[in-house]
């Protein structure tokens, strides 16, 4: 009997752009493994030959979906089906075709049997077939978004496809017709589905000065910027302010049975991995943690910026709480815009009474009270996008070693740190002075077509 093949993921999922809200927002909450253990197509190194890289994909990984739709028939991966197929034998039940809507695909693939998404009722059912196969335990997966008054949803393809018709509109049929998404919470800013030029800035519009950034402190495409592409971004609804110390503190004291207090006041959870959550000892006393296991804030204290929170922990809690840490590219919308404005405010050099920076060496060292910074409100009503607390992001890169922090802080140095293109990567568990988060959910809207 042959040795097991331990592979480096779980899952391999190729998909069209227009149906990354499809698996971002539903699928890989829905299956729930582990971040690093699923690996994207759009991840794949640009540059590659697409048969290389399917090749690679489908090797590193134990299985690999194919969720065909319309757009996945039109994308740079429309012959994906074809020469994956090939490249696997027929007895190789390993590739696993996802029909997210009913329309013709390749030979090979359709002989396949199929995960059927076509039906918005089956969503759970398949996902539990999905699940079962993973040996992921069983669990109540979440239900597909109901439609509302006054929103219709579209459940199956459109009648009048003629032959030779475009297929591109089908691709959206299971998603709620744009632009009448669900209204946000008042404590969250729903942004539309847009496309955004990743590290690109509007004309002329970045300050000479920070051109000097190095690349592990800056995200923004400086040579040949106009060779970057339009990535399309799912509508999301994203936190208006940071969490608190008030906020995470509460979610504490009412799950003492998550966590458990280790040595350095480090909060780590109870059950395995015992992963750190937060670190509570010299962090500029927001918050503590006494032995009897309850955390505690001042007054002062309760409206500052949740700070010395791991990646684990910000994880934690937006999962509690119904919500998700930012994917880096909605977090990047919010803080530039679409237009791509080169700070969340505009393109004014920010101030010091105006956003909290540059506090590294002044007498008290701690954040301001979310929201208590006149200039640092987004054009959209998010605060605190600029400074404060550096936030902690899902960038889904597929390591388990470091992940990435968003915008500045209250210890950077100076305004080249405010950038909507600010980014850093540091290890998930470290729990650092000047780091916080704010939390997002998807709102199930198709993103826009990718343009070049």
């Amino acid at each position: 009997m042959p040795a097991p093949v331990n592979h480096e993921f779980d899952l391999f999922v190729v998909h069209a752009p227009t149906d990354a809200a499809f698996v971002r927002e539903y699928l890989l909450p829905a299956l729930e493994l582990p971040n690093h253990r699923v690996l994207l197509v759009d991840e794949l190194p640009l540059g590659g030959l697409i048969v290389s890289e399917i090749d690679r994909g489908v090797s590193r990984s134990r299985y690999t979906v194919a969720v065909l739709s319309p757009a996945y028939l039109e994308d740079r991966w429309a012959d994906f089906g074809e020469q994956l197929a090939s490249h696997l034998s027929l007895k190789d039940t390993r590739v696993i075709p996802l029909r997210l809507v009913d329309c013709d695909f390749p030979h090979r693939l359709k002989a396949r049997v199929a995960l059927d998404f076509t039906r918005k009722d089956r969503w759970a059912w398949e996902t539990a077939r999905l699940r079962r196969l993973l040996c992921i335990p069983a669990k109540l997966v979440p239900h597909p978004p109901r439609p509302t008054r006054g929103r219709r949803w579209m459940t199956g393809l459109l009648a009048g496809a003629a032959a030779g018709a475009s297929l591109t509109v089908a691709s959206s049929v299971l998603w709620p017709k744009s632009p009448h998404s669900p209204p946000p919470p008042s404590d969250m800013i729903q942004f539309p589905a847009a496309n955004i030029r990743l590290g690109v800035f509007v004309a002329d519009s970045r300050p000479a000065e920070c051109h000097a950034l190095g690349a592990g402190e800056d995200c923004a495409v400086l040579d040949h910027p106009e060779s970057v592409g339009e990535t399309p971004v799912a509508a999301f609804d994203l936190d208006r302010f940071e969490v608190t110390n008030e906020e995470f503190a509460a979610w504490l004291n009412a799950n003492v049975d998550l966590w458990t207090l280790a040595p350095h006041s480090i909060v780590s959870r109870r059950r395995a991995p015992a992963t750190p959550l937060i670190r509570a000892e010299q962090c500029g006393d927001g918050l503590t943690v006494t032995p009897d296991q309850r955390a505690h804030v001042t007054a002062e204290a309760a409206r500052w910026p949740v700070l010395c929170v791991s990646w684990y922990g910000a994880n934690e809690y937006c999962s509690a709480h119904g919500k998700r840490l930012p994917l880096e590219a909605e977090w990047e919308l919010a803080a530039k815009g679409a237009e791509g404005r080169p700070f969340p405010w505009g393109a004014d050099l920010p101030r010091e009474d105006g956003v909290a920076f540059n506090l590294r060496d002044a007498l008290v060292v701690h954040p301001r009270a979310v929201g208590a910074s006149p200039q640092d409100v987004s054009h959209e009503g998010v605060h605190d996008l600029g400074g404060n607390a550096a936030e902690w992001v899902d960038d889904r890169r597929g390591t388990p070693d470091e992940k990435t922090l968003r915008g500045g802080s209250l210890a950077s140095l100076g305004p080249c740190h405010l950038l909507g293109s600010g980014c850093k990567r540091i290890a998930p568990d470290k729990c650092s002075k000047d780091v916080g988060f704010r939390c997002a959910r998807g709102v199930f809207e198709p993103p826009l077509e990718r343009r070049p």
